[in-house]
């Protein structure tokens, strides 16, 4: 049925900046048929937009993104203007003649506001106020919007059904049910499930039951073999826990060895500690000795030149005062040569005088006692003598000559005889200095020598030091630095290792499955490592969860690893075993690819024995140094797995995985554990090779000590080379003053030879000249002498003359020689000896005084040296004592050693006997638990006893009752007895279990008949409740069917049954007065809102077509037919069209005018039950045609007031200008 239509209508609209309508405007009064009017752009549309927006239209449908836009704004300025507000108020007069205003406001945030009577109120009241007076605004019953015509009559069945389904309010059913079809589907199926399985457990209960009876015989078998068994496992439990006494025994015994052993090695320790505490305060004292010895040394060293420089300088004063006092006793003895010359000379002047005197005394007494002439006969002889001196005068002139001449030469004789002896006294005097001076060089170069030996020795020796100290520094140096990086690594290696209880317990477990399973090769961090560190993470990477896998050589290995880590509640690990691992074979092209790629496989050390390992964990994956041919690798052509060298996977697929975590990293660092017990060693190794060397203080102590002995040769040397050059220059001197000397005496010993020639060969022309004189004497004296009575006058000269002449000629001599005495005295009489020898003493004085200072500081200098060679000694005695002690200490700390060696190797074998013994220990518990755990698997309950003294513990062990065992069983037995009763334990066993086979029961079809009659009843209870279930949701399902049903086929009914009468009423015509066709179809009947509507309209005179066919007009004349006819079904107390006639014709435009009028205007409205189609409503049109919105009862005139820029309205009552 459709709903009453209200008698209401709209009264008028109060607009407030809404859309194109700028501040407050009232529009209306509306009449019943009222048109809206106006140019294009001015504003029509708004105005049906404000009445839609008040009525709950969304702002979709009102051509606006949101509400905000819907608000009046001049340009864009003000629309960014804060605050903004809008309403639309419409004014709906009752049938009673009351007023009903409904306003809508967008706020200033941009929300909506309903209001009822002023009165704020919610959506949901507010639509259904509006629902309460038949205006519906889901379905949009009372609007019909610019275009809704096209769309409609453009409609395909489906859209036509859910057109219908909305308006109806069938819609409102469409998810119960499409639900409740749902829910009906499963039950069904379910229902079908449950029978299905009701009927396969009565099948299954009939077999069960034959089951069951073979199974009861096994299970009593069952119980016997379980009976024999539990007395097996008691009695092996029995051997287990006597061995375990035993072995438990025997650990207290070796760990109380262990205990004392430990402690001895703890004294040795400790004794050796001391020791060596000891050892460094007797190295310290060593050192502090040698120090000061060496600093003394030092000291003494730099003292030697200048007590060689003392020595030097005494032993040239020395050499100095020595010859100054020569030359002293050598001036003395010229003194006293001089004064003794003096003497002399006085004496021999007083000789001289006595002899002259004695002379003159002589020729007095001689004159009377010779022979006397008379005058006569000596004026003859002096006539003679005068004839004769005329005669021989020239051979007497030429003898005077001669002998002047003689005695010239004879004086320069003399005098070359003195100056040759000087000469040849000088030469002796220079060759015997000479001789002094050669040997003194002699010594001096020999001392040289053997300095310059010991110098190039000890200089060798210093080089050699130098060297050794050098290498040794240089590797002091090295091994320092080493250490310090192994420390470095060691501390960067071990930053990152904070090994977690857990991995510390895995790596303990993998060590106990080494000790107890010799098939166990170790985890696969331990057995391989990346060649170069750089590959670290990449190969962490590549291996991935295998990094830390056990590998063992076989799989019987890794089950009873796999048994040892359940038992000791141990996490879950991996295990390879190499001999049943499956692995592909490495590719050989791969290793052919140019760049940095490698394979994985490549970059690994390992044993070849793990090659399958290895080849399993990483496989043929690649890796390279750089993502970018990483890619090129793994995604182009072939695509192969590769890993970059900083952790980034790509894989075959195409995924890649990047961006490690610091666990990763963390993992990448177990690689160095290998690398850190390496570095450990070398560190040891390098300390060991650091203490050997010794220390550097004693290297440099040592040296300086070289230093200062080669300082001091040195200075010898020096020394000794400025007394050899002065010796030398003195050599030369000499050399050069003998070469004049010896020139000299070459010179003057031919010369006196010449001259001594010269004397003799003139002594004999004098002896013939006296010779020839004679022979004329003598002729002219012959008479005289004849008278005379002398045998010629010679003889009287010589007697006479001769005599007298002598006697002359003795006192000329004597008169010569006393002056010459006199001259030679007064000569030496004003010879200066004194002050000569004054000058020497002193000299010698002055040299004796620095030779005292200088032996004084000698003497100073040899008690500080004395006192440092004995503090030197002392200290070199002390060094010798503490040295002794040290070695005492050495031998004491490596007895001390070698008694903690011997220790520690006693202790490392009771580890390894205790080790064996736990692990015997840990066996044997591993062999029990594993009985307890058979026996816990197999349900055999062991008889215990609860422990009396164990009153704490929370989980009590089990101690097993062994009583029940028989007495044969519970006594002691050797091995053999054992194994003979484990024979026959197996061998009742295998014949029970050989029986039990025998039988292969179902064991499980006593619980399972059972459970099978128990599922069966509930499986029954399941298929009523699914079959009661599934009519229930039929029931609802066919139920909420049936109202979607009625509603539908009620607003289908309703319309198609009106839409033929108001299409003819808009198609009739004066020519045509019965008008077109039209109805509706269904497609399906039973459930016509799944299916499509069909909607056929023939206009006059035309034959059957599709919609599709008709004209622009005809289809526009159908679509407002079906929309009159939909209206009709749930009728609005207003109907507001929005340019429904813009396809319209003339013709078409007045048949629709005409029937909105018969509709809307005096008496149209009040005729409920009209034969026309629908009932009567107010009707507000958008219309540009005159030859319809002339039929209205009312205009609204939409203009544009360019000056405000906004829309506005006025109204126009047309009712007064109808014919009445």
């Amino acid at each position: 049925m459709p709903a009453p239509i209200s008698t209401g209508k709209i009264l008028r609209l109060e607009l407030e900046n809404f859309k194109s309508y700028k501040g407050h405007q009232i529009i209306g009064p509306f009449y019943d048929f009222t048109a809206v009017i106006g140019p294009n752009g001015a504003g029509k549309s708004n105005l049906m937009d404000a009445i839609s927006f008040v009525l709950g239209v969304r702002s979709g449908h009102l051509r606006g993104a949101q509400l905000k836009d819907l608000i009046y704004a001049y340009d864009d300025k003000e629309k960014e203007q804060k605050g903004r507000r809008a309403f639309v108020r419409l004014v709906y007069l009752m049938g009673n003649g009351s007023e009903l205003q409904f306003t809508r406001t967008i706020t200033s945030n941009g929300g909506s506001e309903y209001r009822i009577d002023g009165k704020v109120v919610t959506w949901d009241d507010y639509n259904g106020k509006l629902k309460s007076l038949g205006i519906l605004v889901k379905a949009r019953n009372f609007l019909v919007f610019q275009g809704d015509v096209e769309s409609i009559a453009s409609k395909n069945p489906k859209e036509l059904t859910a057109l219908l389904e909305q308006i109806s309010g069938s819609d409102e059913l469409k998810k119960d049910y499409e639900d409740f079809e749902e829910q009906k589907a499963r039950a069904e199926e379910k229902s079908a499930l449950v029978y299905q399985k009701k009927r396969t457990t009565v099948i299954e209960r009939k077999q069960k039951k034959e089951q069951k009876e073979e199974a009861e015989k096994h299970l009593r078998l069952q119980d016997q073999l379980k009976s024999l068994k539990k007395e097996h496992f008691l009695w092996q439990l029995l051997n287990i826990e006597k061995d375990i006494e035993k072995t438990n025994e025997e650990v207290e015994a070796e760990k109380k060895s262990l205990e004392d052993v430990l402690q001895e090695q703890e004294n040795c320790e400790r004794e050796a500690s001391r020791k060596k505490k000891e050892q460094a305060r007797f190295l310290k004292e060593i050192t502090h000795l040698e120090k000061k010895i060496s600093d003394k040394k030092n000291r003494l060293d730099k003292n030697h030149p200048e007590l060689l420089k003392l020595k030097e300088e005494m032993s040239r004063i020395n050499s100095k005062i020595k010859s100054s006092k020569k030359e002293l006793e050598k001036k003395k003895v010229e003194k006293r040569k001089h004064a003794d010359e003096i003497i002399k000379l006085q004496n021999d002047l007083r000789d001289i005088t006595r002899k002259l005197d004695e002379l003159n005394e002589q020729q007095g007494q001689d004159g009377g006692g010779k022979l006397q002439l008379a005058d006569s006969q000596l004026w003859e002889y002096h006539r003679i003598k005068e004839d004769a001196g005329m005669k021989t005068t020239k051979l007497r002139d030429e003898k005077e000559v001669l002998d002047r001449q003689q005695n010239v030469d004879s004086e320069a004789e003399k005098n070359l005889e003195e100056n040759l002896q000087q000469l040849e006294t000088r030469l002796q005097e220079l060759g015997s200095q000479e001789e002094q001076m050669r040997a003194r060089l002699k010594k001096i170069l020999d001392t040289f020598g053997k300095q310059k030996e010991e110098l190039s020795q000890v200089k060798k020796d210093l080089r050699e030091m130098q060297d050794k100290h050098r290498e040794s520094r240089n590797r002091y140096d090295s091994l320092k630095v080493k250490i310090g990086e192994i420390e470095n690594q060691l501390r960067e290696l071990k930053a990152d290792r904070h090994e977690n209880e857990r991995d510390a317990r895995l790596s303990q477990a993998v060590e106990t499955l080494k000790r107890l399973f010799p098939g166990v090769h170790g985890r696969m961090t331990d057995l391989c490592r990346p060649t170069q560190k750089k590959y670290n993470l990449a190969v962490t990477v590549a291996m991935g969860k295998c990094m830390d896998a056990v590998v063992v050589e076989d799989e019987h290995t890794g089950k009873e690893c796999i048994k040892y880590l359940k038992e000791q509640r141990l996490p879950p690990q991996t295990f390879i075993p190499l001999q049943s691992v499956r692995v592909k074979p490495i590719i050989e092209r791969l290793r052919t690819f140019r760049g940095t790629a490698k394979l994985v496989f490549d970059v690994i050390q390992f044993d070849p024995v793990l090659e399958k390992a290895i080849i399993f964990a990483v496989g043929n994956t690649l890796v390279c140094d750089d993502l970018d041919e990483a890619k090129v690798l793994s995604w182009s052509g072939e695509r192969h797995k590769v890993v970059t060298v900083d952790g980034i996977l790509l894989t075959k697929s195409g995924t890649m995985t990047g961006g490690t975590s610091g666990g990763m990293e963390a993992r990448s660092k177990q690689w160095d554990d290998k690398k850190i017990e390496g570095l450990k060693k070398n560190k040891e190794r390098y300390e060991a090779e650091l203490e050997k060397l010794g220390s550097i203080r004693e290297m440099q102590l040592r040296e300086s000590e070289a230093s200062g002995k080669i300082s001091g040769l040195e200075k010898k040397i020096q020394y000794a080379e400025i007394e050899k050059k002065s010796i030398e220059e003195k050599l030369v001197k000499l050399q050069q003053e003998k070469k004049i000397i010896k020139e000299e005496i070459g010179r003057v010993k031919p010369e006196l030879e010449k001259l001594k020639n010269v004397i003799a060969k003139r002594g004999t022309e004098i002896q013939k000249l006296e010779k020839r004189i004679n022979e004329i004497v003598d002729r002219i004296y012959k008479g005289f002498s004849e008278s005379v009575g002398v045998q010629n006058i010679r003889e009287y000269e010589e007697n006479q003359l001769k005599a007298a002449q002598q006697m002359g000629e003795e006192r000329l001599r004597l008169s010569n020689q006393l002056s010459k005495l006199k001259g030679q005295l007064d000569y030496e009489q004003k010879r200066d000896m004194e002050s000569r020898i004054t000058k020497l003493e002193t000299t010698i004085t002055s040299l004796e005084n620095s030779l005292k200072q200088l032996q004084k500081e000698e003497a100073d200098a040899k008690s500080v040296t004395e006192k440092a060679s004995g503090d030197i000694g002392q200290w070199e005695e002390e060094v010798k004592e503490w040295k002794t002690k040290l070695e005492e200490c050495e031998k004491e700390i490596q007895d001390w050693k070698k008694r903690s060696s011997a220790a520690a190797t006693s202790i490392s074998k009771l580890k390894r006997q205790l080790n064996s013994k736990e692990a015997q220990i840990e066996q044997l518990n591993s062999r029990k638990q594993e009985i307890v755990e058979k026996c816990e698997l197999e349900q055999i309950v062991l008889p215990t006893i609860s422990d009396p003294m164990d009153t704490e513990s929370s989980r009590p062990v089990p101690y097993f009752d062994f009583s029940q065992l028989n007495r044969s069983h519970l006594q002691d037995m050797r091995p053999s007895e054992r194994e003979k009763c484990e024979l026959e334990f197996k061998k009742k066993m295998d014949a029970l279990i050989s029986e039990i086979e025998r039988t292969a029961p179902n064991l499980k079809a006593l619980d399972q008949y059972e459970a099978l009659l128990e599922k069966e009843k509930l499986v029954t209870e399941e298929f009523e409740a699914a079959r009661k279930e599934e009519k229930e949701i039929a029931d609802k399902y066919n139920l909420v069917k049936q109202k979607r049903y009625e509603l539908f086929m009620e607003a289908f009914n309703h319309i198609s049954g009106n839409i033929d009468k108001i299409y003819k009423q808009l198609t009739k015509s004066g020519t045509h007065p019965l008008g077109g066709t039209a109805y509706l179809n269904l497609e399906n009947e039973d459930d016509p809102f799944l299916h499509g509507i069909k909607y056929t309209a023939m206009p006059p005179t035309k034959r059957f077509r599709d919609m599709e066919q008709l004209s622009g007009g005809e289809k526009t004349v159908a679509a407002l037919a079906l929309l009159f006819s939909i209206h009709s079904y749930r009728p609005s107390p207003f109907f507001i069209l929005d340019e429904v006639d813009a396809a319209l014709d003339n013709l078409n435009v007045a048949k629709v005018a005409g029937f909105i009028r018969s509709k809307s205007c005096t008496g149209g409205r009040l005729n409920l039950d009209s034969d026309d189609g629908g009932s009567g409503f107010q009707s507000i049109v958008i219309s540009l045609k005159d030859s319809f919105y002339d039929k209205a009862e009312a205009l609204v005139g939409v203009y544009r007031d360019a000056e405000r820029s906004c829309s506005r309205t006025l109204t126009f009552d047309l009712t007064k200008y109808r014919e009445s």
